[in-house]
């Protein structure tokens, strides 16, 4: 797969224009799109299937949630299938009473932890005002949500107290030959309770959307291990306080031979697949390091 991913990206780098314009207009009927929408410091992904399904993961803060609908809006999204809110923290959900007030939503997924925080209350407003409700997965539940892609929910596995990174929702999304994990703000402790609840198969993903968006409390070498990704995703803000990624992440991703995907430095990051192979609209920013 390795040798895929190097020989796609060559023909990003000589197609770059081709692929651009796939993006951005009609897609093959087989393709699957993962959008990483630049949010800051924050996150918020959209998953188009070949269907027109879709499902919204998070949309950063309050003050991005006008950007995210503006985003959604101009790819021709107006319901959505499946949103998630990962956890109560406000730079992921926010975005989500705009999202909530402005879109038909046919299922609402979040943790099952509450929060006193005012963002978590006003995103609770907006789906009670809405006729919206809140569903929990349960662990190791899988959901058929369209042809040829199963969501595997994982996490949380565990009541984790006050520490609401580690409540965050984590699942997979298998498209025929090819995974996807998504991860949230999970941190060190719950990647641990997942290593220990579910087999090698379960956690292995080609793409893998790192942990509170590169902190070296989360991907630890032993979570990478088991999951093995050929590509990494990361949601941050450029210049941020918190000097995300963390060095030690990159490291790691890297000497593990992972292609890289960051919004601070490429701004919004789509990758397709059609279960098969996966490429994107632009290369990976270690490109040179990983193309030797």
């Amino acid at each position: 797969m390795k040798n895929n991913i190097k020989i796609t990206i060559a023909l990003i780098i000589i197609l770059s224009l081709t692929l651009s314009i796939l993006v951005g207009c009609n897609r093959a009927s087989d393709i699957l799109s993962i959008h990483m929408i630049d949010v800051g410091q924050g996150e918020s992904i959209l998953i188009i299937t070949p269907n027109n399904k879709t499902i919204l993961i998070d949309a950063g803060e309050a003050s991005q949630g006008k950007k995210v609908k503006s985003y959604l809006l101009k790819h021709g999204v107006n319901k959505i299938d499946l949103l998630i809110g990962t956890h109560p923290h406000t730079d992921h959900i926010g975005g989500l009473p705009e999202i909530v007030n402005n879109f038909n939503i046919k299922k609402i997924i979040m943790p099952q932890k509450l929060h006193t925080s005012a963002t978590f209350e006003k995103l609770l407003a907006a789906i009670e005002s809405n006729g919206f409700v809140i569903d929990t997965p349960r662990p190791n539940s899988i959901i058929k949500f369209d042809k040829d892609i199963n969501l595997h929910f994982l996490g949380p596995i565990k009541d984790y107290g006050d520490n609401l990174n580690l409540w965050s929702i984590v699942f997979k999304l298998d498209y025929k030959d090819k995974s996807f994990l998504f991860t949230g703000d999970m941190e060190r402790e719950a990647e641990m309770d997942l290593i220990d609840t579910y087999s090698k198969n379960d956690l292995k993903a080609n793409v893998l959307n790192i942990g509170h968006h590169g902190s070296n409390a989360s991907t630890t070498q032993q979570f990478l291990d088991y999951v093995s990704p050929e590509v990494a995703l990361i949601s941050l803000g450029s210049n941020n306080p918190y000097n995300h990624p963390h060095k030690e992440v990159i490291t790691r991703l890297e000497q593990s031979g992972v292609f890289i995907y960051r919004t601070d430095l490429q701004q919004t990051v789509v990758v397709l697949s059609d279960g098969r192979s996966i490429w994107s609209n632009q290369a990976p920013v270690n490109k040179k390091a990983t193309l030797k």
